[in-house]
Formats: structure tokens, sequence, C-alpha cells
């Protein structure tokens, strides 16, 4: 075996000169060929060496998914230097904090990147010499440079480290994970045994590439078997589509919440469909379902727009990084869709078992893979317990952290991975969760919010959910209780018309909680208006999630938010109809000193139900208009109110007045509407009847009934608020029955 990975790029390289090696999807002359590639790389290595960069020194890349990222990091790996890949989008602290853990010598850098990491300069207190890639240039003289008597790659043996990564870190400070050629090989080698790979493979990069899993296969992989790999311009919906149809990829390599989004799209677009359509497409998903457990699939041909969607040629996609939902993973089987999915960690140089082509037992994740060694710990009663993984792909141990390694390694070698797993009779392994994120209730009860999740997430409303254990302030302390942090499908409600989605996704938790366990259901829910913080392998931040719930920041989020008006934005808010429909907003929604157009009605400004009502009605007397109740309910946000007054006049109308409440609105609607003039015509005779027997049934509820009231001091407030006049006169309208 070739004592480096860098030696099997060359022999790989050599072989293939003039074929493309990468390109930027959409780019035309973007194309780099395995000759050109091998040229440049060699060029990177010479120059690294000219500007006093030895084997063995750190050099930091920070970038978008690029070629010259991957001729970057190539090049480094040449020189016999160590990359260390970070986040692009990371806190400048914590890259700064990176920088000075790996003692990094120099920096590679887009353009983006240049006045972030003046201000990493000046946090870490020394000048680390960059290297800025322009993305149509490339890398300009430093491809070109040779240096007499210097061959590259450079020597190497099998132990020395040839990247180091920072984890994820979802807790905790994030932790270096040197991996070495060695590592790099063995994982090669134990992929080998997995995919069925050929030169003619195409792999569309999705993910970003500083993260061993996809490094694993765009880089390590395709340089080896000289697969072409594309890269986004951008990655966006639109460019997603568009570079699956021009490229047509054969491998994706992507994570489980990408494919939901997929799922979403293609399951939204069929329920559109007349039902004959979907009828018959539930019968083809079924047949192809039954021929696929017999080695047919006619995916292709029953569900060929689909499958173009995809470009029309994908053999097979890789899922890592996560949990993938059973029931999603059998629909894109039943599509014709073969989907691998493997399991490991940074610190096992990405995959430790994946399913194989002829063994891919969905909701599993696997088998080992070659040459590694996996076995479950002090598994209890239903063969649950650590997952514990050994063999030539585990690291020796973390970058300048003697006590993080110790705590990582059992006694005898076996490398702790921190996931709860469990193996079924044919050697299967599935992952449960995260030993950490367990939940355990003062029952004594363990709870798993992945499966929690999954099964609250069938909710239509739900765009994205969490469930994390928080302390339960009627149990003893330290006691937790289940709550759910929710952000809403915002796109949905607007198309299903649902303006209060507080009430309707507590409903919906409530409703799906039934056919769950007592002890595994939901009993609280912060909505938040912001996506779910994840990291780069799209795992939920459940730490950072229970601080921000804990502390109180998630629930006065929208209200703490800073919000950046636009000069569209001040434009908007000071037309005749956006100041009317401010001033309706302050009437009845608290603490509202700064509106802004995207602002939420319900979320950013906490108007409930009634208080949307009144906005609404308060606007609808102002312009002598009246609102669909369909109008109403698309109208979310501040801006779209703003819409929908202007399309009811308000753009042609000067600022109006807001002189109005309830009490006014039942005396103009009292010549109207003869059944309220019955309602409120003066009978005094009638009403000492009423409040006698009203007496005496409250007399009779709290003696035999053991009545109890709270919050009757709301109804006075509420009355006082309606009309002044009427402030001791306890009569009230009750409408249950409004959409919620």
């Amino acid at each position: 075996m070739p004592a480096s990975y860098c030696q099997r790029i060359v022999e790989s390289f050599e072989s293939r000169t003039d074929r493309v090696g990468m390109r930027i999807v959409g780019v035309p002359g973007s194309e780099v060929t395995f000759g050109e590639m091998l040229r440049q790389v060699r060029g990177i290595a010479a120059n690294l060496q000219k500007n006093g960069i030895q084997p063995g020194d750190r050099v930091v890349l920070i970038g978008e998914n690029h070629p010259n990222w991957a001729l970057a990091y190539l090049g480094t790996l040449f020189a016999g230097a160590v990359v260390v890949p970070l986040d692009p989008h990371g806190e400048i602290e914590t890259l700064t904090n990176f920088l000075q853990d790996s003692e990094a010598k120099l920096a590679f850098l887009d353009r983006e990147q240049v006045g972030r990491f003046a201000d990493i300069h000046a946090k870490l207190g020394r000048e680390v010499p960059t290297v800025v890639w322009n993305s149509a240039h490339g890398f300009g003289e430093w491809i070109d440079t040779t240096l007499a008597g210097s061959e590259f790659p450079a020597a190497v043996l099998p132990e020395d480290i040839a990247v180091l990564m920072y984890t994820s870190g979802t807790t905790g400070k994030p932790k270096g994970v040197p991996l070495t050629h060695g590592n790099i090989l063995a994982e090669l080698e134990g992929v080998n045994y997995v995919l069925e790979l050929t030169e003619k493979e195409k792999i569309l990069s999705l993910l970003p590439l500083f993260h061993a899993y996809l490094q694993i296969v765009n880089l390590w992989i395709a340089t080896v078997h000289g697969c072409e790999v594309g890269y986004l311009k951008e990655l966006s919906p639109a460019e997603l589509s568009s570079a699956m149809k021009e490229f047509k990829p054969t491998i994706l390599t992507t994570v489980p919440r990408l494919w939901y989004l997929f799922h979403k799209k293609i399951f939204d677009a069929i329920a559109e469909k007349p039902t004959a359509v979907r009828t018959l497409f539930r019968a083809m998903l079924g047949l192809n379902g039954t021929l696929r457990n017999i080695g047919v699939n006619l995916g292709r041909t029953f569900f060929g727009q689909v499958h173009e969607g995809f470009g029309g040629r994908l053999r097979l996609a890789i899922s890592a990084g996560s949990r993938f939902d059973e029931a999603v993973a059998i629909d894109f089987h039943k599509l014709g869709f073969t989907i691998l999915q493997g399991y490991g960690l940074t610190e096992t140089s990405g995959a430790a078992t994946a399913t194989r082509l002829n063994d891919n037992r969905v909701g599993s994740v696997g088998t080992p893979m070659h040459g590694a060694e996996v076995k479950i710990n002090e598994p209890n009663s239903e063969g649950v317990g650590e997952v514990l993984i050994r063999g030539p792909i585990v690291f020796a141990g973390y970058y300048h952290n003697e006590t993080a390694t110790a705590e990582a390694f059992t006694e005898d070698g076996w490398f702790r991975s921190g996931d709860l797993g469990r193996f079924d009779k044919g050697g299967h392994l599935y992952i449960v969760g995260r030993a950490k994120d367990v939940i355990v209730l003062p029952s004594g009860k363990n709870v798993h919010p992945e499966d929690l999740e999954t099964h609250y997430l069938k909710c239509p409303l739900i765009a994205e959910l969490a469930v994390i254990g928080v302390a339960d302030e009627n149990e003893r302390s330290g006691a937790e209780k289940l709550a759910a942090i929710v952000v809403p499908d915002f796109d949905y409600l607007r198309k299903e018309k649902i303006a209060n989605s507080g009430e309707a996704i507590r409903h919906a938790l409530d409703n799906l909680g039934r056919s769950l366990p007592e002890y595994q259901r939901v009993r609280d829910y912060v909505i938040r208006a912001e996506p779910l913080p994840r990291t780069a392998t799209r795992k939920i931040k459940r730490f950072q999630l229970k601080q921000e719930v804990e502390s109180g920041l998630i629930a006065a989020e929208p209200k703490a938010k800073t919000w950046t008006l636009s000069p569209a934005d001040a434009e908007l808010l000071a037309t005749s109809s956006g100041k009317t429909v401010i001033a309706a907003i302050r009437q009845n929604a608290a603490d509202t000193e700064l509106v802004h157009p995207a602002m939420n009605l319900e979320i950013d400004l906490g108007l409930d139900s009634l208080a949307r009502a009144e906005t609404f009605a308060t606007l609808e007397h102002a312009y002598s208009t009246e609102f669909t109740a369909d109008e109403a309910a698309e109208a979310l946000t501040v801006a779209a109110v703003i819409d929908l007054v202007d399309r009811h006049g308000g753009a042609d109308s000067a600022e109006v007045s807001l002189d109005l409440n309830w009490g006014k609105i039942v005396r103009e609607t009292n010549d109207e509407f003869p059944e309220v003039q019955w309602i409120l015509r003066d009978r005094p005779a009638f009403a000492l009847f009423a409040w006698s027997v009203y007496k005496v049934f409250n007399l009779f509820c709290r003696l035999f009934m053991r009545l109890e009231v709270q919050g009757g001091e709301h109804l006075g407030q509420l009355l006082a608020k309606v009309d002044n006049e009427a402030a001791e006169i306890h009569s009230f309208i009750i409408c249950p029955n409004h959409q919620s």
C-alpha cells in the first residue's frame, strides 16, 4: 500500500490527465482537468515551501465550497503540511481560538473572509500570512511556481498528521481532531468495500467541505477514483435545482435534513393533484416498493419526473451526519432511489459503519466498515448501550488535550462515541441517540428526543422542532419536563390561512401526543421565529437551546431581536397606510416601540386572535371597508397588513383617525341589526330577575361544586379597555367558536 494519500492522488491524476476533475456548475470555462489539477497542486506546494512552510506546519483553510478550496487543501498535503479546515461562517471568537490552538503558520482564504480575518488578527495578537484566492483567476503565480531540487508530494509517514479538524461542539468547547495519512488510507480502504465506484461517477458537492464527511467523498474518494466533482455557485433552492438538471450527478452526499426538504417538496406537489392522480401515485409507490424487495426497481419508469428533478442519472446517495427518519427513507426507497446510510464521527475519519448496496436495511446505519470494530458497551435489557469503535480509522487523541483524550477512550483502547445504539440479530447497527441528549424524567424514564421529534414533525404546521428537557417548577429540584422549541412553517400557515399559529400548534402537539405514552408527551412549548441553531452536519445544538430557554432568551427573542430598518422599510412605514397600520397595532399590542415590516403579528408583536380581530376591525372602520376572512388570515406580517390596506384603497387615502373601540362598534351596529337592539334594550325588571338567578346559581356552584374563578381581573381590565363608561358593568359577549 502506498505510504500516503498524496501518492495515490498522483497515480490517479497521471492516469487520466485529460479528463475533467472538477467544475463550477453553470459557469463555462471553470472546468479543471486532472492534469491541470496536478500541476496547480504542485505549484501551491512549492509556494508553501518557498514561504517557509515546513512539513508538519498547520495551514488554515477558510472559504466556501469552490475548486480553489480543493486545490489549496491538496497543495497543503503535497507540501507535507497539515490542513486545518474551518467553518467560513464560524464566530470570530471561535475561529480565533482555533488559530491559536492550532498554531497556524498560514491561511488560505476566499475574498469574503478578508474582512473577518482582520478581526481575527486583532484578537489573535499576531499576524498570520494569508493567501487570498480570486474566484475568477485562481491562485495566479502560486500555481506556476516550481522549486529546483524539490519533489512533491513530500515524503510522509502513515503516522504523520494530514488534517486537523475541530469537532462541531454542540456542547462545551470544540476539540481538535488530528487525522493521519494512515487514517485516511484506512478509511478509503473501508469505503472501497462499500461503494462500487468508477471514474464515470459525477459527484455534486452540496455541503460544506470543512466537515470530515464531505472530505471523504468529495476529496478523498473522488480524487483517488477519478470522479468528477461539481460545485454550486451558491447554495439556494433555485441554484440546486438548476445544477441537478445540468450536471446530472450519479452520486449525492447529503445529510438527512436535505432529504426531508426534497421529500416535502415532492409529496406537497402530489397533494395538490386530483384524487385520481394521488390514488395512482400511491398505488405505483406501493407496487415499486414490493418489486424492490425482489430486486426489481421501476422507479425511473413510474416516477420519471421525480428522478429528472435530480438530473435523471442518480445512481446512489450517501446520507450521514444524523439519524434518518425511517418513514422518509422508505418513501424514497419506493420512489426508486438508493440511499446508503453511514455512521461515524470526525474522530473515526468519517464512516465507521455503512449499509451496503445489497444489504440496505432501512432505519439501520449498516454494519462495520472493513477494518473497523464496533461493539455496544454495557447494553441494557433492550440491548442499548454506548457505541464503542476501534481500528485504524480511529484517531490517536485530541490535539493539545490529554484530559479529553483520556476521557474519550476505554482502558483497553476503544473509542467512546457518546452515541447510544444497538445491534439486531443480523449485526446491523441502529443509533438510538446521543448519551448526553437523553432526558431523564422524575419517574426515572429515559426519553430520546430524536424519536419524539420525528413523531411531532408529522405536523405540517411545523418546519422545525427540537425536544429538550427543562426544569419543571412543579417537581423537586433537578427534575425535568419535556419541552418543544417550535419553528412554524409560515408558508404553510399562509397557504392554509391560519392566523393564530400558536393555538393551532398547541392543538396539533396535544393531538399527536395522544398516540404516545404519557411520559413521552411534550408538556410545554416555545415558538421560535428563527431557524434552530445547527452544526455543519445539521445536528441541533440542544445545549444552546436549553441555555436560551432557561435564560428566557427564546421566549423574549422576538422583542429582544435587533431589527434594522432599510430605506425601503422606512419608506413603507412612512406612508399614510403604514402609519395607520402601526397605530392600529399599537392600540392592541404592548411594548411596540419599534414596528418592522417583517415582524410577524403573533410571534414578534404578541397579537393573539382577539387582538388581531380588534386590529383588523379598527382598520376596516378607519377605511370604511371590509376584509374577507381569508384576506385577514393571510396577512401574517406588518408588511402584509399594509399591502392589504393598500388593496382596499388605503394607498390613495390620507392618514385616518382610529377613534374606535368595541363599545362604539356595538353602538354603531345597534341601528343595523334589530337583534342587537333587543339585547341592549333597557329592561329593569328582566335585569333584576337575571341578576337574582345569577346570584343563586353562583352561590350553589361555589358551595356544592367547589367553583373557583381565576383570572377574573383580566375581564375587568378588558372591559375598561373596551369602554371606560361601562367599567362597572360586568357584561361580555363570549364567542368561543372563532378560528384558532
